[in-house]
């Protein structure tokens, strides 16, 4: 009785909620991955890539057609783009997305990633250009530069917030720089995996993800799905012996790679198979920039790299793999081993030493990973005996061919592994073959008895994260009464509920702690009560608040570079309409001061800056406090607090 006088009745409605995952790529195939996912209102865009191997314009790039029908422009339609990680197949279309179609909205990838996409967009733009299929390429070198300067870089597990998104990178092997991304929003959240591989490489480390995530829906690719490895060591063992074999009966062997990425794998593992066999056969890696810029990319971020490459005092750096020119090679009757790409020679380097080995039958071409469909490579690989390499050149295949069939991608088991480490309520597979989908579809459901969905092409799949239900809540009086209002757009009209007045304005927002208390020794289930985040009223519930308190003080800041790095956080403070003050007022920057004055600067309640004239002449000693209350002042901040780093 005495609770029920303290407290006003409260009623929330909540409206069913659904999770829509639509694929702009890569729906029931491999290729341009490009994947549409609304949660609670907020709309998300992983990866933006082309397909190489496309036999028609239509199927090069994502249908980003279908987010353009409603008049508005992408950046009031999209409220964040993320990608995955640098292959073309997820980043290539992502130039003509910001630079040509003109979304201007966050655009979030990882260090290593946004380093390294430039150079693969560059050189697809080179391949295409040569090539001149579709009418030509559609965006240009400074599109390219333009779009990754706009990019911001996340850290792994860092949790950056957009208006109420919450984005949390996890790492997933793959390539340098690969994450899988968590999205958090009202309660629902998605997991989005890109590619991953849960089997550690040489110089990669295994996919790591927190275990019971318990995501809504597990958004997971699907290229190897029906594939079941054996053993890693065994087939690279198989790879090099093949090679050996190859070289001792006086053939070459041409080995098309990727320029970054799976190709120091490669490197890795012949490199070590020479050492132990004691061979002398010269290797070489065809030169051309791209190739030596991506090994120091890969030394500049070996952070992401496995144990074994991290504990090495200097990694990448190859003991019989030597760089050199095409023409050094191409016309040489020594057996040698070559590194060239592009990896499913679709033009370049690796494509002229294909047109030149095909014919010998002493050759050998070895693939070292997965040619999409409709590719060179893909012919290859299916041991087709004549070629049309354009439509004046016919070549016939008389080499041998091999395939070293564990790719960076994960199988089956690893997909089954990750859906029972994270516990997902639905799972979406993407970036698969429909053939493929269709068999492993069932196994989910019925080996883990998760749902599972595998939608077409521009088709959505709809998941519902949870019932329309009401609840009673109960709300302490002080909290009515210091509710602050926010401007509220009115809400989409439902039939399935009926609304009805409460205490408090729709639109009025609470900050307290949310619990669950017994009202009655009957009541099992209790009450939904809403208490203020004063400690009084956190003990009174029967808890402790504890607030994190931070410090940071810098003695001998410059005035020019305070003053620069408050000009940015007052500009994002008045974008994001939070508060502060100056006390007594904002320090004259430009006019030397005497000790003793000191000027304050408060943000919401959490954070304060002093700052007093230094001893040295134009520098500043500062003092910032912070606490963990408010995570709006967050990316605001960031920067601000950079700049005291740099100091």
């Amino acid at each position: 009785r005495s609770l029920q006088a303290a407290c006003h009745p409260f009623v929330t409605f909540l409206a069913p909620m659904s999770i829509r995952v639509t694929p702009l790529g890569a729906g029931q195939h491999v290729g341009r991955s490009c994947i549409l996912v609304e949660i609670t209102g907020k709309r998300v865009l992983f990866d933006c890539g082309v397909s190489p191997g496309a036999k028609s314009s239509t199927e090069h790039f994502p249908e980003l057609d279908k987010l353009t029908g409603s008049g508005k422009s992408l950046t009031q339609l999209i409220d964040v783009v993320i990608v995955s990680h640098y292959h073309l197949d997820h980043v290539g279309a992502l130039p003509y997305l910001t630079e040509v179609l003109g979304y201007t909205g966050p655009l979030l990838m990882t260090h290593p990633t946004r380093a390294i996409a430039p150079l693969i967009c560059r050189d697809y733009l080179k391949v295409e250009a040569r090539n001149n299929k579709f009418g030509g390429v559609r965006y240009s070198e400074a599109a390219v530069s333009a779009c990754f300067e706009r990019a911001t870089c996340m850290q792994l597990h860092e949790r950056v917030v957009l208006d109420g998104l919450a984005i949390t990178p996890f790492y997933a092997g793959h390539v340098l720089g690969a994450v899988m991304i968590l999205l958090e929003h009202r309660s629902k959240s998605a997991l989005y995996t890109g590619d991953f591989t849960m089997v550690a490489e040489h110089y990669l480390s295994a996919a790591k993800v927190p275990l019971a995530l318990r995501p809504d829906v597990l958004i997971t690719e699907a290229t190897c799905c029906t594939t079941v490895r054996s053993s890693k060591r065994a087939k690279e063992q198989d790879f090099c012996r093949k090679i050996q074999e190859t070289l001792e009966n006086g053939g070459k062997v041409l080995i098309p790679i990727p320029s970054i990425g799976r190709g120091q794998e490669i490197c890795l593992a012949c490199d070590r198979h020479w050492e132990r066999a004691g061979l002398s056969y010269p290797m070489y890696a065809i030169s051309g920039g791209m190739a030596e810029r991506g090994l120091n990319f890969f030394r500049l971020f070996a952070s992401w790299s496995s144990d074994l490459v991290r504990k090495t005092e200097e990694p990448f750096n190859f003991n019989h793999v030597r760089m050199c020119d095409l023409e050094d090679v191409i016309d040489s009757d020594a057996p040698m081993v070559v590194f060239a790409g592009p990896s499913m020679l679709q033009a370049g380097v690796s494509l002229s030493l294909f047109r030149k080995w095909a014919p010998d039958r002493r050759n050998l071409v070895s693939f070292a990973g997965y040619c999409l469909p409709g590719t060179i490579g893909h012919f290859v690989q299916a041991k087709v005996q004549k070629i049309n390499i354009d439509a004046d050149t016919t070549i016939q295949v008389r080499c041998s061919v091999d395939y070293l069939s564990h790719s960076d991608h994960t199988d089956s088991r690893g997909i089954l592994q990750l859906i029972s480490q994270v516990v997902p309520r639905h799972v979406v597979l993407v970036h698969g073959s429909d053939k493929m989908m269709q068999v492993f579809q069932p196994i989910v459901k019925r080996r883990l008895g998760v749902p599972c969905s595998t939608p077409a092409q521009g088709e959505c799949a709809e998941i519902f994260a949870g019932e329309a239900m009401a609840q009673e809540v109960l709300v302490s009086p002080d909290l009515v009464r210091s509710a602050r209002s926010v401007p509220c757009p009115p809400a989409p009209p439902n039939p399935h509920l009926e609304l009805t007045p409460s205490v408090c304005p729709p639109s009025a927002e609470f900050a307290g702690l949310f619990m669950q208390r017994k009202r009655a020794a009957g009541d099992a289930n209790g009450a939904l009560e809403l208490v203020g985040k004063s400690a009084r009223s956190a003990s009174s519930a029967g808890m402790r608040v504890h607030t994190l308190r931070y410090r940071h003080e810098v003695t001998a800041l410059a005035s020019a570079t305070f003053q620069k790095a408050w000009a940015e956080l007052a500009h994002e403070l008045r974008r994001a309409e939070l508060p502060f003050r100056w006390d007594p007022a904002e320090p004259p920057w430009n006019r030397a001061l005497q000790s003793g004055h000191q000027f304050s600067l408060t943000l919401l309640s959490n954070m304060q800056c002093c700052i007093r004239p230094s001893s040295n002449t134009g520098h500043w000693k500062a003092t910032v406090d912070w606490t963990d209350e408010d995570e709006r002042l967050c990316p605001a901040v960031a920067p601000f607090l950079d700049a005291f780093g740099e100091a």
